[in-house]
C-alpha cells in the first residue's frame, strides 16, 4: 500500500519533464516488450517507448527462454483472436505461453510490468483467464482508466497482493503521464 501511496504522489506532484532519479520505476537497458494474447496494445506501448527514448526489444512471440535473458520484461496483455490467427497460434497456446513466461520471470527473480491499455473483450473468459495468469505475478501494472471490465480485477488484486497500480488517465497523452513512473 505505501508504494501505491508514493506512486499516487509522484504522479500529482512530479512535473512531465521529471528526472530519471525522481521516476519509481528505472528501466534496464533494454527492456523486453511483449505481448500475450496478440492484441495491437503492445505495438502501441512500442511506439510510445521510441518517442520517450526507452530502448525496448519489441517481441510479440517472446519465448521463455528469451525472457531469462532479460532484467525485465513488460507484457502488454490481450486477446485478439484475429491477432493470434495471424501469428499462426492458438488461444491455448498463448494460455501455455503466458504461464511459461511468468515461471521463468518468477524462477529468475525478473519483474513483470504489466501494461493495460483495454485489449479486453468484455466477458470474454479465455481473456480473463490470460488475465488472471498475470495479473497475480506482476510487479508492477499500468492500466488504462477505461479498460473496461477488468479495471475492478486490477484494483482488487493490486490491493490483496500489494502490487503498487498505476491509472493512465488519457490515452492521448501516454508519454507525458508514463514519464513519470518510467525512466532508463
Amino acid at each position: 500500500m505505501l508504494k501505491i501511496l508514493a506512486l499516487s504522489l509522484c504522479l500529482l506532484l512530479a512535473p512531465v519533464s521529471a528526472l530519471a532519479s525522481d521516476c519509481p520505476l528505472q528501466l534496464a537497458d533494454p527492456v523486453l516488450l511483449t505481448s500475450l494474447g496478440q492484441s495491437l496494445d503492445a505495438l502501441i506501448v512500442k511506439t510510445i517507448f521510441d518517442e520517450m527514448k526507452v530502448r525496448t526489444d519489441f517481441l510479440p512471440l517472446a519465448s521463455a527462454d528469451v525472457v531469462a535473458g532479460y532484467e525485465q520484461v513488460i507484457i502488454s496483455p490481450g486477446i485478439s483472436y484475429k491477432g493470434i490467427g495471424a501469428a499462426g497460434m492458438t488461444v491455448e497456446a498463448e494460455l501455455e505461453r503466458a504461464r511459461s513466461l511468468v515461471d521463468v520471470a518468477t524462477a529468475n527473480s525478473i519483474p513483470i510490468i504489466l501494461m493495460y491499455l483495454g485489449g479486453f473483450l468484455q466477458g470474454d473468459a479465455k481473456s480473463q483467464l490470460l488475465l488472471e495468469i498475470l495479473t497475480p505475478e506482476a510487479d508492477l501494472m499500468i492500466v488504462y482508466k477505461d479498460c473496461g471490465g477488468p479495471m475492478e480485477y486490477f484494483r482488487r488484486i493490486a490491493e490483496e497482493k500489494g502490487i503498487p497500480l498505476h491509472v493512465i488517465e488519457n490515452l492521448g497523452n501516454l508519454a507525458a503521464e508514463l514519464s513519470c513512473i518510467v525512466s532508463q
